[in-house]
């Protein structure tokens, strides 16, 4: 398990950024500013480096990393703070991002845990 937390809020205007294939994650210390577009996590758990090919699991439903950023793994291990992109991409389009394959399939209300292994 490279990373694993809970999600302990939903922002407001999370499932509007959802709609464009984007679901960002950040921990407590989200600027107020911010977390209405965010998904707050507890303090995250992790060991190792996250790359290409590695799996997120939000609840049980399996995506496939296909790229990361450059300050992707510092980011979220230092602020639980990425950036995941629905959209397959294999090239990272910002330095915190993270792409996924497939789009986001989950019920944005029901996300409690999300892993990478």
């Amino acid at each position: 398990m490279k990373y694993e937390t809970k999600v302990l809020e939903i922002g407001s205007n999370a499932k509007d950024m959802l709609q464009t294939g984007l679901l960002i994650l950040f921990n407590n210390s989200a600027p107020k500013d911010l977390k209405p577009y965010c998904l707050i996590t507890q303090e995250n758990r992790h060991e190792g480096k996250v790359k290409p090919g590695d799996t997120l699991a939000i609840n049980k439903q399996d995506y496939i990393i296909t790229a990361i950023g450059e300050n992707a793994n510092e980011n979220l291990y230092d602020l639980g703070h990425v950036s995941l992109c629905f959209d397959g991409s294999e090239t990272a389009k910002l330095p915190g991002h993270m792409h996924l394959t497939p789009y986001l399939s989950n019920d944005l209300m029901s996300i409690e845990t999300i892993k990478i292994f």
